[in-house]
């Protein structure tokens, strides 16, 4: 509860009555209320979309938003650069979760890293 209440940036007791349905307490402003509505989606989404393609997503970041490139990628993740590839296609082709693995971990790091370099998400206050 304490992470779900400092994500959302509400009080417990608030987080509370949100998932009961009750709103009233929530400020009128389009903007606060679409920028908290998008952080549960996005919780929702993590549990329920294709791990292969939200693992997907997260790479063409680095390739796209930060210029990295498949190789360094590879190189840093110790696989094939193929493997990004089979990663990168539409639906994501299955690769060996051992590779999966690596791919995933090295993929975290470095956006845990860049992240600073990514725009500032809404501020919910």
């Amino acid at each position: 509860m304490d992470t779900l209440s400092h994500y959302l940036q509400l009080p417990a007791e608030q987080v509370k009555r949100l998932s009961l349905g009750e709103m009233d307490f929530l400020p009128e402003e389009p903007s606060y209320r679409f920028g908290l509505f998008n952080k549960i989606s996005f919780l929702y989404l993590s549990a329920v979309e294709d791990k292969d393609l939200k693992l997907s997503a997260f790479l063409k970041v680095l390739l796209s938003y930060h210029g990295l490139s498949k190789k360094t990628i590879a190189k840093m993740a110790d696989v094939d650069e193929r493997d990004l590839n089979k990663l990168l296609s539409d639906p994501p082709k299955k690769i060996p979760e051992e590779i999966k693995c690596r791919i995933a971990v090295t993929v975290m790091a470095l956006r845990f890293f860049l992240k600073d370099c990514e725009q500032e998400p809404l501020s919910l206050l």
